[in-house]
């Protein structure tokens, strides 16, 4: 009888000891089996009127339920004096390092989302673009001045000459929107552009641009104007105001520089704008007859304008940033400022 009671307690006080998960638990559990008043304590009170025999066969058992209770407690509360040590309710605790969006994408998000409120489809073009679409197609024949313009990325081929490049300016997804879609129609495009030249502060050999083209039988200059100046108010959060000054590219006629507000001294004229009162942020235009005629459009019913933006520019005037290769730099120090 007192066999089985004994391998009871056994049993089930180890099985207690185990399940405590705190160092108050573990201490109530002590108390309850190995305790002066504790049932095993009690048992011993009943060897006296045992059988010799009996009384040493009992009390070796009654000492390896004792020892081994005692062995058990002793060993789980090292595990609990472990875990109440290593935590610390008052300590701030580890920082977990949470990813975030760089400026370039989070910029570029922005903007996407600006050119489709208004109204334009956003196309994702090719980077890698031939010969005719970064340049013929866009009224910028071989051998013709404007080609100097562009410090040219050619894919090399060993076979024969290749007319494939790195666009140089996301206005080659031109002629493919003009030949595949007919008007009216309004389309956007945002991706690199490459250009074979040293960089510095303000040159890189990629950026980013963006370039839209708008057309219909009653674009013109005004819608053109309105167009860009909603979109420069949405990227930089207040009221800006845009001017156009006369200037050449071979794919629009005529050409225009767009110029904005100075953002930093609102036009009271600072080092920045170069004392001007004005900062040249893009290039514009309604879109040349000749490109329009390359896409077999009719350029006497239809008009349309094009602008392109380097985004890379923007982000720098926004947040006021006077190194454009830090912004594909992997420098921490300047990402997580954003």
């Amino acid at each position: 009888m007192l066999k089985d009671i004994l391998k009871n307690i056994l049993d089930q006080g180890k099985k207690d000891i185990l399940m405590c998960r705190t160092l108050e638990e573990l201490e109530n559990i002590k108390i309850k089996y190995l305790s002066r008043k504790s049932e095993l304590m009690s048992l011993s009170k009943n060897f006296s009127q045992l059988k010799p025999n009996e009384k040493k066969e009992i009390g070796n058992l009654f000492n390896l339920v004792k020892n081994t209770l005692i062995k058990t407690y002793e060993e789980q509360k090292q595990r609990l004096d472990k875990i109440s040590i290593n935590f610390d309710p008052e300590h701030p605790g580890k920082q977990i390092n949470i990813g975030r969006e760089h400026l370039l994408t989070n910029s570029l998000v922005k903007i996407r989302n600006i050119f489709i409120n208004l109204g334009f489809n956003i196309y994702d073009y090719h980077q890698i673009v031939n010969e005719k679409e970064n340049f013929d197609y866009l009224n910028i024949p071989r051998n013709h001045p404007a080609r100097d313009l562009w410090d040219t990325l050619w894919i090399e081929n060993k076979n024969k000459k290749s007319d494939y490049l790195l666009r140089t300016h996301t206005t080659a997804f031109q002629h493919y929107i003009l030949t595949k879609y007919r008007p009216p129609l309004r389309f956007a495009t945002i991706g690199k552009v490459f250009r074979y030249e040293a960089t510095d502060k303000s040159h890189d050999f990629e950026f980013y641009q963006i370039d839209a083209l708008s057309l219909s039988e009653t674009t013109n200059l005004q819608n053109l104007k309105y167009t860009i100046e909603k979109f420069f108010i949405n990227f930089f959060h207040k009221d800006i105001k845009i001017r156009f000054r006369p200037s050449y590219f071979p794919f629009v006629e005529p050409g225009l520089e767009v110029d904005i507000n100075c953002i930093f001294c609102n036009n009271k004229k600072c080092a920045t704008c170069k004392f001007s009162g004005w900062i040249e942020v893009a290039g514009a235009g309604m879109i040349h007859p000749s490109v329009l005629a390359q896409a077999k459009i009719d350029y006497k019913k239809y008009r349309g304008f094009a602008f392109g933006i380097g985004i890379d520019r923007l982000i720098m005037l926004k947040h006021n940033i006077n190194d454009i290769r830090i912004l594909h730099s992997s420098d921490l120090r300047f990402i997580n400022q954003f």
